[in-house]
């Protein structure tokens, strides 16, 4: 069965993988219903059912470690205007949240070659790959990125903790007009990437933050929430031309 997003009357979301749903709030039983439908479990509550898309999936699947944020993975698509056919070198997979947020892009003709150095994290990335339904774009790949760039690729993301030892892999591997972004939590790794690059022979480095702040609306009144997402990478841009 494909996986199917339910929706309780709070707005708390349950990814259903089987006909037959456990809850707090009962067993729903989803084997016949339709996207849209609301069933009920056997303890009355009410829940609606809807496709999951792949931030939902995202959002519930198992992870390895820290995965890069939404407001991250927004910019890093909007600097190297990814589209579909395009042909993507991503390394450290992890759980393949940016191998599978990218495949989603770049399908049906474009592909993703996601690098990773440790085995149980490959296997884990399949698997999310797979609930995802994406395992027909993304090729995980047990390899350390370090050794050398076997594609030609319009964009390369390196979730890694030494980005800057791949700069010169990088430069051969792209494509002219091709980009290469690194995701760094620490300046002094943003620092080395955006160096490295340069040096490499990369054009247009840039090293960016991006800070997201949420709205809150209620009676009383509407300000940011107390509790914000600030920092969570440095995004290093280059391109190759």
């Amino acid at each position: 069965m494909k996986p199917k997003l339910l929706i309780d009357e709070s707005g708390k979301r349950y990814l259903a993988l089987k006909s037959e749903l456990h809850t707090h709030l009962g067993v729903v039983n989803i084997e016949e219903k339709e996207h849209g439908d609301i069933v009920t479990s056997h303890l009355g509550k009410k829940f609606r059912v809807i496709r999951p898309r792949i931030v939902d999936i995202c959002d519930k699947m198992e992870r390895a470690g820290s995965i890069v944020m939404k407001k991250d993975l927004g910019l890093i698509v909007a600097y190297t205007s990814l589209g579909d056919g395009d042909v993507v070198v991503d390394a450290g997979t992890g759980s393949g949240v940016l191998a599978i947020y990218l495949a989603n892009i770049v399908k049906p003709n474009g592909r993703v070659y996601t690098y990773e150095i440790r085995e149980d994290h490959a296997e884990l990335a399949k698997k999310n790959i797979k609930l995802a339904g994406l395992e027909d774009y993304i090729i995980v790949k047990l390899k350390d990125i370090r050794e050398g760039i076997d594609e030609r690729a319009d964009v390369i993301t390196l979730d890694m903790p030494d980005p800057w030892e791949v700069a010169t892999h990088a430069f051969d591997a792209l494509n002219y007009g091709g980009f290469v972004v690194a995701y760094s939590p620490y300046i002094e790794q943003a620092r080395k990437s955006n160096i490295a690059f340069k040096k490499a022979g990369l054009k247009d480095v840039r090293t960016i933050e991006l800070l997201e702040r949420e709205i809150e609306v209620s009676q009383v009144g509407t300000r940011p929430r107390t509790r914000a997402t600030g920092h969570t990478a440095y995004l290093t841009f280059a391109r190759k031309y």
